[in-house]
């Protein structure tokens, strides 16, 4: 089976001009709207309805990353409950946050085939109902089936979410936009060993966190469904050239033609290989993908590092072991509020004065972010002992989250400036490597800080971040040099 790469590195209706006010490419080609509709563009939206859709998107984001880590609480329950090791019980993060390895695989792909509104509900109310059994069920095996399942389909927010918004936000909004995904990314997992621990050692039981997750699910789902609509625009364009009838028409173009709705060999063939493809041929987004995939890594990690240090290690009762995690949900919300804080203040007066993007200037605060991250981890390690002042290991986790925070938030955005159209299947192929790594961290977890203990546990992670601090700044260097020569980002002429 042959692949033809450079028709595949050309998405349709590609948005090939950056700049302040990245239009629609039909009004860039004159020849085209002879035989084009015109549609109202995502761009064109006030900005109140964007807000609203940007804020519903990430709290979708929130809801599915809030059930992944919810399970965390019920370890030690469910591990007695069903005679298992706490391995055998932590596979129910693992297994879930493998869903979001395997999901990727067809959502990111399918939004560039079918728009973007098909895979999103149609997977995230699928993931709503797929926490019933999680409430009902007394069976481990089954429960760990659908906490998997859950995974895979509660995955379509993460990967599609961060694309939709380069839909409709031009790219100096988008880093503001691109914060709040990531605050929502964060808080979920953040809090949801907090509520978790609540609801296990309460009178209402581990099957709780399934409930908590179904409404959750349905609160923010339905108005997600009412208010966000289709954004994508090739999708967006067919529609409107086949309610006037001008997809028919024999004076189209054959690129016109091929906008109109690939078979599904198509599909299989150009679609669904395109984020592997990417991954292997796009160094810009193998490296950052591979960053992401660490300190995403990293975050799950600490679903078990915080509860071992602060409960087994300093001997606190499970509810108040799991408030440290605090200090990471209030540095995620100040370097969000960083990131909003450059975006206007640097990013924007540099857009601007230049009259087009780039996005190494997102860079900088993932710079700043490396530079932070193994500092917090460091400390983290070494105030870990009892003799010493459990505040200086809390105020760590502040700088463990600001580092994650930082990396995370501007390295999507400066994917999804790179790779713009295409970015759904760059955020597929990044979703994908991130998840089985977060997968695979918080089964190494238990052995890796019994064995080696929490100072020189949470080093191994810190020396592994200090190996990854140059590539934001080669990036920021040479980025532009590696856009040229990409087949997948287009280049403002």
């Amino acid at each position: 089976m042959s692949i033809d790469l450079e028709k595949l590195a050309t998405p349709p209706d590609s948005r090939l001009e950056l700049g302040p006010h990245e239009k629609h490419v039909a009004e860039n080609h004159a020849d085209d709207r002879q035989v084009e509709a015109t549609y109202e563009s995502p761009f064109d939206l006030p900005n109140w309805k964007k807000w609203l859709m940007t804020t519903l998107l990430a709290l979708m984001t929130t809801a599915v990353t809030f059930a992944s880590s919810v399970w965390s609480a019920t370890i030690s329950v469910t591990s007695k409950e069903f005679n298992v090791s706490e391995t055998v019980s932590l596979l129910g993060v693992s297994l879930y946050v493998l869903g979001f390895a395997l999901g990727p695989i067809v959502w990111g792909p399918l939004s560039e085939f079918k728009g973007r509104r098909l895979p999103l509900f149609s997977a995230f109310f699928t993931w709503t109902l797929l926490q019933i059994p999680i409430g009902v069920v007394n069976n481990l095996p089954a429960l760990l089936v659908c906490r998997l399942l859950a995974g895979c389909f509660g995955a379509s927010p993460q990967v599609l979410v961060g694309a939709t918004y380069a839909d409709f936000w031009e790219p100096a909004e988008r880093g503001v936009a691109t914060a709040v995904y990531s605050v929502a990314v964060y808080v979920g997992p953040t809090l949801g060993p907090i509520f978790g621990a609540l609801l296990t050692e309460s009178s209402l039981g581990w099957h709780w966190t399934g409930w908590i997750s179904l409404i959750l699910g349905v609160v923010v789902g339905i108005p997600a469904f009412i208010f966000v609509p289709e954004t994508y625009g090739p999708i967006l364009q067919q529609r409107a050239n086949e309610k006037f009838n001008l997809t028919q028409d024999s004076s189209a173009s054959i690129e016109q033609n091929v906008k109109q709705a690939p078979a599904l060999s198509e599909f299989v063939h150009k679609y669904m290989f395109k984020p592997a493809i990417m991954f292997c041929v796009e160094p810009m987004l193998t490296v950052m993908a591979l960053y992401i995939a660490i300190v995403y890594g990293i975050l799950y990690l600490t679903f078990f590092a915080f509860p071992y240090s602060f409960v087994q290690g300093r001997g606190w009762d499970p509810r108040t072991g799991t408030l440290p995690f605090l200090s990471i949900l209030l540095s995620v919300l100040v370097s969000a509020f960083g990131v909003a804080v450059y975006s206007k203040r640097y990013y924007r007066p540099r857009l601007q004065a230049r009259g087009s993007v780039l996005p190494e200037d997102r860079l900088p605060l993932v710079m700043l972010g490396s530079l932070i991250l193994p500092i917090g981890l460091f400390f983290f390690g070494w105030t870990s002992s009892r003799e010493i002042s459990p505040v200086p290991q809390i105020i760590a986790g502040f700088f463990i989250g600001s580092g994650i925070m930082l990396i995370f938030t501007n390295a999507v955005a400066f994917l999804v400036d790179i790779y713009l159209q295409s970015a759904a299947s760059a955020m597929a192929a990044s979703t994908i490597v991130r998840s089985l790594v977060a997968a695979g961290f918080p089964l190494a977890a238990p052995r890796m800080y019994k064995s080696l203990g929490t100072a020189w546990a949470t080093s191994v992670l810190g020396f592994l971040c200090v190996l990854a601090i140059p590539a934001p700044f080669l990036f920021y260097k040479y980025g532009r040099r590696l856009r040229q020569i990409s087949r997948f980002a287009p280049m403002p002429e």
